[in-house]
């Protein structure tokens, strides 16, 4: 009878479970979202975990500087206390001593006081030996005489200068941070995992992508500037470009000559705005950024229009193409037997993210 009991009891457990886990099914099934797609080589953005990755790194980052500065702060406040407790000890020594002189002179007003009361008082047998001993008068009501009494001299208290306030205002805390501005001049730096530079090229049997991760960089903006005046360089290495088929690549790298010239180069030298291509509501730009481009060892001056945004996290999104001819920078046009022929023109892209250096300051 006890073991029946058991198995009904499992059952009904069982029983509850299925049930529970088919309403928490139906409760959360408009909630969760699973989607599987395709990588198809990075063209859908960048990688998911080096976003996440990029996040974390962030986050200690702006902890340890968090740390650092609350240091320094705790450090400013110590000063601040002690210098205004200072300040306090000497307004009280000052007032002590004003107190104290004070005192004195009300001492030596007590005693002139006296000696005045004591002249007054002899005054009438002085007058009797004068007279030679004659009686005196009938005493006739004079009236009252004023007077004076005789100026006192007082040390003035020793002035204690003031003391200076504080350059800062109390409990005045400085913390560093990496807050994106839009209307100001900023410093950025690449964000290494989240960039990729690359090329579109055409040839006779099909179109091909050329691209690499390996890209650094720094630049200077303020994007609410009409005038442009930006700064700053990227660099991608050369010898990373792939192609997706190994025999390719190798031929590229020997066209890029990339054990001589490993580094390709974009300098910026300015920035040009489209036309309402500055958007403060959206925090978005649109215009042409223009510059040096170094190929092969070879520099000349290239246009690239660019977008410019903000992803979830704050970070400066810049995307870009401009199309360039590879003779230009020296660099042999592929081809294969005369039959299999590339392009000459190809076009380059950019795709970077880029987060605000702490601290940059106007220049």
């Amino acid at each position: 009878m006890a073991g029946k009991l058991l198995q009904a009891l499992g059952a009904l457990f069982v029983l509850g479970l299925v049930g529970g886990a088919a309403v928490g099914f139906m409760v959360m099934k408009d909630r969760v979202k699973v989607v599987v797609s395709a990588d198809d080589d990075g063209a859908s953005g960048p990688d998911p975990i080096a976003l996440l990755r990029d996040d974390v790194r962030q986050i200690a980052a702006e902890s340890g500087e968090l740390q650092q500065s609350m240091a320094r702060n705790f450090e400013q406040l110590g000063a601040a206390l002690e210098e205004r407790a200072n300040a306090r000890h000497a307004e009280v020594l000052a007032l002590r001593q004003e107190l104290a002189s004070a005192r004195g002179a009300l001492a030596s007003l007590a005693r002139d006081h006296a000696d005045l009361r004591s002249q007054l008082a002899g005054m009438p047998a002085a007058l009797a030996a004068a007279a030679g001993g004659k009686a005196a008068p009938e005493p006739v009501a004079a009236a009252p005489v004023a007077v004076e009494p005789a100026p006192v001299a007082v040390e003035p208290a020793p002035v204690t200068p003031a003391p200076s306030a504080p350059k800062t205002g109390f409990l005045s805390f400085t913390v560093p941070t990496t807050k994106f501005r839009f209307e100001e001049p900023q410093d950025y730096t690449l964000v290494a995992d989240l960039c990729s530079v690359g090329f579109d090229a055409k040839s006779t049997l099909h179109d091909f992508t050329g691209k690499t991760s390996a890209v650094r960089g720094a630049f200077r903006a303020d994007f609410d500037d009409p005038e442009g005046r930006w700064t700053g360089e990227v660099i991608a290495q050369a010898a990373t470009l792939v192609t997706g088929v190994e025999g390719r690549d190798d031929n590229l790298r020997d066209h890029l000559d990339t054990k001589t010239h490993a580094e390709i180069r974009f300098a910026v030298a300015g920035f040009r705005p489209a036309k309402d291509g500055i958007d403060v509501a959206k925090q978005t730009v649109a215009g042409e950024v223009h510059g040096t481009m170094t190929i092969r060892g070879r520099s000349l001056p290239v246009t690239m229009p660019v977008r410019i945004e903000l992803d979830a996290q704050k970070r400066v999104v810049v995307t870009g193409q401009t199309p360039l001819k590879l003779s230009d920078y020296g660099v042999p046009v592929p081809s294969q037997l005369g039959l299999i022929n590339m392009q000459d023109e190809v076009v380059v892209w950019i795709a970077l993210r880029a987060r605000a250096v702490a601290g940059s300051k106007k220049q």
